[in-house]
């Protein structure tokens, strides 16, 4: 009896250590905290590149793979053809965490900035998280967030973000870097965020009091935009609109993009004017000893 009790006992262990050693590593060993979203027309190397810039492996985060369908699925109708591109290249890490608020890196991307991207969560209702858009090579990164916000769908607690959220945020990053060729991309930025504060703090009743809001505010800047650049931001502020999201919510987040972009932009116009100065005094004194 004793025999057939060490036997039923070695037989179990034996069972318990063969399922372990053939379960697929991820499930063992990946910290769904991490996720990591690969632009699907990578070539195995590139992507073997962006797992070690994001600093995992495939067995220590969630990696999947984002394709141009899904892209375009967002960008279509607020990104002309050029703009979204044939290929998935743009990548992205997201780590949620439960306080910090949101920080936003990137790298090889020039069309949109950290503060666009950072701007675009807090709509699609991103509170916190560490956050990293990047690609092998120099891409404009319109797509980057179809990545990021699928890392947020499929990460550890991920929740589905609502497709209105998602159609807007994405509408919101495209139409802020279109600005951003015309003004610059913190001024875009900080103007889109200005704007988006007003509409969700007074939740105008129709399109004309959006439209009243975005003149308002834009009129307070010398950007010079056109009358294409009132039309898109109005389209986009209805879109923002019909959220409904809460103030009280956002106004911690909203604020605080506000005050990194007067910091930034406040930096930038004073070495500006200092670089003015040196050059004034280099081109003085060459005068002088010519």
């Amino acid at each position: 009896m004793k025999f057939k009790v060490i036997m039923s006992k070695l037989l179990v262990m034996f069972i318990v250590m063969t399922v372990a050693m053939y379960m697929p590593l991820s499930q063992v060993h990946a910290d769904a905290y991490k996720n990591v979203t690969l632009g699907a027309d990578l070539t195995d190397s590139q992507k073997q590149e962006m797992l070690k810039y994001f600093g995992v492996t495939k067995e220590e985060a969630n990696v999947l793979e984002v394709n141009r369908d899904e892209e375009a699925k967002y960008l279509k109708g607020v990104a002309s053809d050029k703009q979204i591109g044939t290929r998935s290249i743009s990548c992205s890490y997201v780590e949620p965490t439960n306080e910090g608020g949101l920080k936003v890196s990137t790298h090889n991307i020039y069309w949109v900035n950290e503060s666009m991207i950072r701007n675009a969560l807090i709509t699609a209702g991103i509170k916190n998280a560490n956050v990293k858009a990047a690609a092998p090579f120099n891409v404009s990164g319109t797509a980057a967030l179809t990545g990021i916000l699928k890392g947020f769908e499929n990460s550890t607690g991920g929740k589905k973000i609502d497709e209105n959220k998602k159609e807007a945020a994405n509408a919101e990053l495209v139409t802020t870097g279109n600005l951003g060729e015309k003004i610059g991309q913190d001024k875009a930025a900080g103007l889109v965020n200005e704007v988006k504060k007003e509409v969700v703090k007074e939740k105008p009743k129709n399109q004309e009091q959006v439209e009243k809001i975005v003149k308002d505010v834009t009129g307070k800047y010398n950007y010079n935009l056109s009358d294409a650049d009132i039309k898109n931001l109005t389209s986009l502020m209805n879109k923002i609109n019909g959220l409904n999201l809460n103030f009280n919510d956002l106004k911690s987040q909203l604020n605080g993009v506000t005050d990194q972009l007067k910091t930034t932009l406040q930096s930038d116009e004073a070495k500006s004017f200092f670089g003015k100065i040196w050059a004034a005094i280099r081109n003085f004194f060459d005068g002088i000893f010519k």
